[in-house]
C-alpha cells in the first residue's frame, strides 16, 4: 500500500517558467468568460465581445452579493447555464458579517481552482517538514444541519476536504487521526467528545490544520472540562453515537500527564506543523494556541474564503496570490481599482473577485495589505472586513481599524457596541484575561481615538468611557451563534461584535 504522505508530497509544486502575473492573471480570466460567454449571465453582460481587462471593467460592474442573489436563485431552482456554463455540483452556505446567510454554487471549474491552490501547498507542507508517517487532523465539523436540497435538488453543504479533490481526499482520509463518521454526529458536545476521545488516542499526530484557531482552542479546553468522561471512555470503553469504542489504557496514562501538566507534549510529542488563520482579528488567539502547543511550528493560513480562494501560503510561509484560481481586482479607499500587478507596497485595498463559480468583480468585503513580492507573486495580509463597522453616534469604527487597535491583547478579545443607557464601547472578554484587558483601556482609549470622529464624539460626552465584560466563555457564546449560520470549523471571531449578534448574549452571564 503506497503511503499516503508519499501521495501528498506529490502536489509539491516544481519550478516551472512561463508567464507573467498578468499574463497568467489574463489567460485565467480570458479562459473563464470563454467557457462562460453562453450562460445568461455571459449574453447579458457581452462576454463573447470582450477582449481585454478594460473590456471587462466596462462590461461587466463590480457587485455585492445581492446583484447575484436572482441569479443564484434561478441555480437553485434547478435551471442550467446561468452564471456559468452548465449546473453547479452542489452549494455551500456562508454566515456574512452583517447579515443572514449566503448561498454559494460551485462548479466543476470553481472546484478545481480550490485543488490547484491548495494541493502544491499541501504538498509543500509535507515536503519542507520532512513528515513521512504519523496522522494529521484537518478539522472534522459537527454535522450541525441535516443534509439538504435546493428546491432543484442540488445538494448544499460540502463534506470536510472536498476541496482537494479525489486523490489528495482519499489520502488525507487515511491520515486522518479522526474517523470520517465523526464529522456526521449532529449533536455538537457527542462530536466534541468524540473528537477529543480520537485525539487523545493518536500520539503520532503530526499535523493539525483548522481553519480558525478558536476551533482547536475549544477542543484543548475539553480535554479538562470532559475529563471524567474521556478517562470512562478511555479505562472501559463506551458508545458514542451509536458507534462501540475500545479502551486504551496508555492514551489514559498519557491524558492524564496532559491533565497534572497541562502540557500538550504528553499527548502529541511529535506534533511538527499547526496550520490556521493568523492575520486580522485571529491573531491573538493563534498567539493563544501557540502557547498550548509549543512543539509545532505554526503556519498563517492563507486567505480561502467560501467565494473562492485567494492567497496559500508559498514555501517560506508568506500568503501570496493563488494566480491561477481566479481573477482578481483591488478596490482603493479613492474607488480606483489595480490589477494584481498594480499593486503598492503597504497599502490597503478591497478584494474584488471573479469566480469560476459565476461570481464576476465580486466584493468580497475582504481588506487586504500588500506588502510586496515573493517569487514574482504579490504577498497578501487579510486585515479586516469592509462591511463590519459600528456607528452609535456617527464615530463608524471598522473591523480593520479595532482589529489594529486590539494587537497585543492575548485571548479572546472583541469589542461591542453598546446603545444604552448612554452609548459607548465595551471589551468582551474571558475571565482569565480580564484583569490584563482591565489595565489596558487606557491605552485601547488612546488607539480608539486616533479615529477623530471617535475622539470628537468621547470629547462631547456622546460617547461614554470604554468598559470590559468578562466571561465565563466568550468564545463559546460567539461560535455558538455563529454556527447557526456556517459550519463550526469555519467561524472566524472578528475584532467588531457584528451587528447580527447581539450583546446581551455576553452580559447575561458576565461577571
Amino acid at each position: 500500500m503506497t503511503n499516503p504522505w508519499l501521495t501528498l508530497k506529490e502536489f509539491s509544486p516544481t519550478e516551472v517558467g512561463g508567464m507573467t502575473l498578468e499574463q497568467c492573471q489574463t489567460s485565467w480570466l480570458t479562459a473563464c468568460l470563454k467557457h462562460n460567454r453562453d450562460s445568461l449571465f455571459g449574453r447579458r453582460h457581452a462576454f463573447g465581445g470582450i477582449h481585454s481587462i478594460p473590456d471587462y471593467r466596462n462590461q461587466v460592474p463590480i457587485a455585492g452579493y445581492e446583484a447575484f442573489r436572482p441569479y443564484i436563485e434561478r441555480i437553485a431552482q434547478g435551471e442550467v447555464d446561468i452564471l456559468f456554463q452548465g449546473k453547479p455540483v452542489v452549494f455551500e452556505q456562508t454566515g456574512g458579517s452583517s447579515g443572514g446567510s449566503k448561498l454559494i454554487p460551485y462548479s466543476t471549474a470553481s472546484l478545481a481552482d480550490f485543488s490547484r491552490a491548495i494541493l502544491p501547498w499541501l504538498g509543500s507542507l509535507v515536503v519542507s517538514h520532512g513528515i513521512a508517517s504519523g496522522t494529521a487532523y484537518l478539522a472534522l465539523s459537527p454535522a450541525t444541519r441535516q443534509p439538504q436540497l435546493t428546491a432543484g435538488g442540488i445538494p448544499i453543504g460540502l463534506p470536510d476536504g472536498a476541496y482537494l479533490g479525489p486523490i489528495a481526499g482519499r489520502a488525507l482520509m487515511e491520515l486522518s487521526a479522526v474517523p470520517a463518521w465523526v464529522g456526521e454526529i449532529p449533536e455538537v458536545e457527542q462530536w466534541r467528545l468524540a473528537s477529543l476521545y480520537w485525539l487523545v488516542r493518536r500520539r503520532e499526530l503530526v499535523l493539525i490544520s483548522v481553519w480558525s484557531p478558536s476551533f482547536f482552542l475549544q477542543l484543548l479546553r475539553g480535554l479538562t472540562e470532559r475529563q471524567a468522561e474521556l478517562r470512562e471512555l478511555l479505562s472501559n470503553g463506551g458508545q458514542i453515537a451509536g458507534r462501540q469504542l475500545p479502551t486504551d489504557r496508555p492514551a489514559l496514562a498519557r491524558l492524564s500527564r496532559y491533565l497534572s501538566k497541562q502540557d500538550s507534549r504528553s499527548l502529541w510529542p511529535d506534533l511538527k506543523v499547526v496550520s490556521c488563520w493568523m492575520d486580522g482579528s485571529s491573531r491573538p488567539l493563534a498567539e493563544a494556541l501557540q502557547q498550548q502547543l509549543p512543539q509545532a511550528h505554526f503556519q498563517a493560513k492563507g486567505l480561502l474564503a467560501t467565494e473562492g480562494v485567494t492567497t496559500v501560503p508559498n514555501r517560506q510561509g508568506q500568503s501570496v496570490l493563488a494566480v491561477d484560481s481566479g481573477f482578481y481586482e483591488f478596490l482603493r479607499d479613492d474607488g480606483e481599482i489595480r490589477c494584481a500587478w498594480e499593486l503598492e507596497s503597504n497599502q490597503d485595498y478591497e478584494l474584488v473577485l471573479t469566480s469560476a463559480g459565476g461570481l464576476y468583480r465580486y466584493r468580497t468585503g475582504d481588506l487586504v495589505r500588500y506588502t510586496g513580492l515573493a517569487e514574482d507573486l504579490p504577498v497578501l495580509h487579510f486585515i479586516g472586513r469592509s462591511d463590519l463597522s459600528s456607528d452609535l453616534v456617527g464615530e463608524k469604527l471598522t473591523e480593520a481599524f479595532v482589529a489594529q487597535c486590539l494587537e497585543g491583547i492575548s485571548g479572546f478579545c472583541m469589542l461591542a457596541p453598546v446603545a444604552a443607557p448612554l452609548p459607548h464601547y465595551t471589551v468582551i472578554t474571558d475571565n482569565v484575561n480580564a484583569n490584563q484587558v482591565a489595565s489596558r483601556i487606557p491605552a485601547l482609549e488612546d488607539r480608539l481615538m486616533a479615529n477623530p470622529q471617535y475622539a470628537y464624539a468621547r470629547k462631547l460626552g456622546q460617547l461614554a468611557p470604554l468598559t470590559t465584560a468578562p466571561h465565563p466563555d466568550p468564545l463559546q457564546v460567539y461560535t455558538t451563534q455563529a454556527a447557526l449560520q456556517q459550519r463550526l470549523g469555519d467561524v472566524k471571531v472578528p475584532a467588531l461584535l457584528p451587528p447580527t449578534m447581539k450583546i446581551e448574549l455576553f452580559m447575561e452571564n458576565s461577571s
